[in-house]
């Protein structure tokens, strides 16, 4: 379901995975701040038989629901104006309040690198300042890649401005790792080994921050142009979640939270440690009479490495997820 508009009147919308035209007027009705009730019709045989009805006895998706009226793939202009013709008052949410939401996220994503960036040159700090002699190799790598590399992770390949973030972000990383090794280079404490076994510390530090940023940048700047995957959850032949917005990882698809039904979800105390994800808390599926302990499970706070999953599920455990498109990684 979309962010919660004001309106009398119920929009469902019909689709299938796989579908791009269903993916276009999703996005499009999202951006337009209509809400709506989505189906799966290859989940839910009553969507199916709903669209069939509609249509004269084909599966033509999109196809929305207005209230009692039916419109087969129409545009955004074409269900706002359906919606305005059954309920005259309502009103969608403003293009400006989207805009500011984008920017509160966006602001929080930066944010986000910006502190991991400090966290990085605090501690190339104090291990130089322990062990002066000892060349940390990968410290200015990972110093001038933190930034970048956090801003690409919370990156969508929908939001218009990722790519100019992700510079940004490049930029300031590695201006954070260059001062950082002219700031120890003056005070003496870069005058351990180069990997060679000679050459220059500072100077293998300097490379080593450019080659950082540069990949970083440019693993975040492809995540702004990969495609999206389409899944669906079932268990059995039971609805769980469907998303268009699908992050693949270690096999696993991670759904967007707000894909999933409200009450299919219940917090259980079990957790879990990955080594790099951080720690998962789960969650027993709860789906048309049918439970399954320990069914999901998420990241809540999870790691620089694998930020592109928070806020995200992901279903085991019998639960069956169909995935179609190309993958996320």
């Amino acid at each position: 379901m979309t962010e919660t508009n004001p309106t009398a009147t119920s929009i469902e919308v019909m689709w299938r995975p796989g579908c791009p035209f269903c993916g276009s007027l999703r996005r499009g009705l999202s951006r337009a701040g209509v809400a709506t009730i989505e189906h799966d019709i290859w989940s839910s045989a009553d969507a199916a038989a709903r669209v069939r009805e509609a249509t004269g006895g084909d599966e033509t998706v999109p196809t929305v629901f207005v209230g009692d009226r039916a419109l087969v793939n129409p545009s955004v202009r074409q269900v706002v104006e359906a919606i305005r013709a059954t309920d005259p008052g309502y009103r969608p949410v403003s293009a400006s309040a989207t805009v500011r939401a984008r920017g509160a996220g966006s602001r929080k994503n930066v944010s986000a690198g910006l502190i991991w960036t400090i966290v990085v040159a605090v501690a190339w700090s104090v291990l130089v300042a322990w062990q002066p002699t000892t060349t940390w190799h990968l410290a200015p790598l990972i110093l001038a890649a933190a930034w970048p590399w956090v801003v690409g992770q919370d990156t969508s390949p929908r939001d218009p401005s990722s790519r100019r973030r992700i510079l940004l972000a490049g930029g300031g990383g590695l201006g954070a790792a260059l001062a950082l090794t002219g700031v120890l280079s003056s005070a003496g404490r870069l005058e351990g080994p180069t990997w060679t076994g000679s050459g220059n510390p500072v100077v293998e530090a300097l490379l080593l921050s450019a080659g950082g940023a540069a990949i970083a940048t440019t693993m975040g700047l492809l995540r702004t142009v990969r495609r999206t995957t389409s899944a669906a959850a079932r268990l059995g032949t039971s609805h769980v979640a469907t998303s268009d917005d699908i992050v693949t990882v270690e096999g696993n698809a991670y759904f967007p939270l707000p894909s999933v039904p409200e009450g299919v979800l219940q917090p259980s105390s079990t957790t879990s440690v990955c080594p790099w994800k951080g720690v998962a808390s789960y969650y027993d599926v709860h789906v048309d009479g049918q439970v399954v302990p320990d069914g999901a499970f998420t990241y809540r706070h999870p790691s620089p490495l694998a930020r592109r999953i928070k806020g995200r599920v992901a279903f085991w455990k019998g639960i069956e997820v169909d995935t179609s498109g190309p993958g996320t990684e």
